[in-house]
């Protein structure tokens, strides 16, 4: 995985989509493209896990805590 940030990522990925979407490539460039898009795709999913896990746990420490 990269070390790029979650919006980094994001926007690699929307651009990759972009250049597909311009229909002006080789089979072999549009392949590639796609295994790039795959990839960047894969690596933003992981960061949203991550994140949401993240915050699960800040949720349940919070609801752990006793405010009386």
């Amino acid at each position: 995985m990269t070390n790029n940030t979650f919006e980094e990522k994001l926007k690699l990925l929307e651009m990759t989509v972009r250049k597909l979407e311009e229909n002006d490539l080789s089979l072999d460039e549009s392949k590639e493209l796609y295994k790039e898009g795959i990839k960047l795709s894969k690596e933003c999913k992981i960061l949203l896990n991550k994140t949401e896990l993240e915050i699960t746990e800040l949720k349940k420490e919070l609801e752990e805590l006793d405010f009386s």
